[in-house]
């Protein structure tokens, strides 16, 4: 299953793509961008960026 597709690279965040919500099986425009060393600011919406919901996704350490 492909979650995040589409993405290209602008400066310091990664936009253009389209993310997969596994719950309803909706796809959401979306950005990326690098918040952390180990943790991404995670976009997603319709329309404009104001019309959404952002996660915060961190890196598993071992």
């Amino acid at each position: 299953m492909v979650i995040v597709e589409g993405l290209s690279k602008d400066g310091d965040e990664y936009n253009g793509g389209t993310i997969l919500d596994p719950k309803n099986g909706k796809i959401y425009k979306c950005y990326i961008t690098l918040e952390e060393v180990n943790k991404l600011k995670v976009r997603g919406f319709i329309g404009f960026a104001l019309l959404g919901r952002t996660q915060y996704w961190h890196r598993v350490t071992e």
